[in-house]
């Protein structure tokens, strides 16, 4: 008992750092898109990217070239592009706390895929929760009649990143790690280079490496989220998820004296807890299922 407490501690400790990073991540994308053109930043960050693939898989040869499913995985790196592009714009153009909010609907739009293209049942408690996270959303975002770009631009990020979990999901069976990195980074460089070079302006020394801190934290964020979960239980870790609400406010406050409005809270406290309620949901029937599937592989031992 002990030592599950000790991991749980360890997992929680990692999704702290990661959320602590992806606050650093989310500053590093504001102070950069004041300066660069968000083609340019993104194009220069994934071509920084793309060089260290290569480099570390040196050896592997045409195994990190090779795809089974080639459309799929176009399809995957043009929603990653989405992701990319979609939060960067975002960022620098909304407040990091409302677009933090929104990033959190990823699990609602998980949902609405599940039901309408893997023709999973959804249960009432799901649907209202989910129900309750876009009603969040809309409050959050508060849409006038008019149609904002960066609201648009952060959607369609969160929602790209649910096709993309999907997607993975189904792709971890046959692909490396590396070869979907490595595809995913390419498309987003080929797409960014012709606007790129029409907006290009030559980055000082000042923003590459705000650009090297930017790749260094987002990897940094995934490999402590997947520690997280390697450590710790899924209904222990996933609640210090939302702690990154609260970094962001404090950090978007004191560095850019961002202050979020009632509605924004609100919202924020309407997506968060009807996402942690999908989550928790699914981890305690995950669990349920484990231990019915033991009772019956010992019932047959019997």
């Amino acid at each position: 008992m002990t030592e599950l407490k000790e991991n749980n501690l360890l997992g929680i400790g990692f999704v702290l750092l990661a959320c602590a990073t992806m606050t650093v991540s989310a500053l590093l994308i504001r102070s950069l898109g004041k300066e660069l053109n968000s083609f340019e930043a993104v194009f220069i960050r994934c071509g920084f990217s793309l060089f260290y693939i290569l480099l570390l898989n040196a050896r592997s040869g045409a195994k990190l070239y090779h795809s089974p499913r080639p459309v799929l995985m176009g399809f995957r790196s043009l929603f990653l592009a989405v992701i990319m592009l979609g939060n960067f714009y975002a960022i620098v153009h909304l407040p990091l706390v409302q677009v933090t909010a929104v990033q959190f609907t990823k699990p609602l739009f998980l949902v609405l895929l599940a039901a309408l293209f893997l023709g999973e049942r959804i249960r009432l408690p799901r649907t209202m929760a989910t129900l309750c996270g876009f009603i969040g959303m809309l409050i959050v975002l508060r849409p006038d009649g008019s149609i904002q770009p960066a609201q648009v631009a952060v959607l369609s990020a969160a929602l790209s990143m649910a096709v993309v979990a999907v997607m993975t999901k189904k792709m971890v069976k046959d692909h490396s790690t590396s070869t979907m990195l490595f595809y995913g980074n390419l498309l987003v460089v080929l797409i960014c280079l012709g606007p790129t070079l029409y907006y290009w302006q030559t980055p000082n020394l000042y923003q590459l490496a705000l650009i090297a801190g930017l790749g260094l934290s987002a990897y940094g964020s995934q490999v402590l989220m997947v520690q997280a979960y390697r450590y710790g239980e899924v209904t222990v870790v996933t609640p210090f998820e939302y702690v990154r609400l609260i970094f962001v406010a404090l950090a978007a406050f004191i560095i850019f004296a961002e202050v979020p409005d009632s509605g924004t809270i609100v919202g924020a406290l309407f997506i968060c807890g009807s996402t942690l309620f999908i989550a928790l949901r699914q981890a305690r029937k995950k669990a349920r299922k484990k231990r019915q599937s033991a009772q019956s592989v010992l019932k047959n031992e019997v």
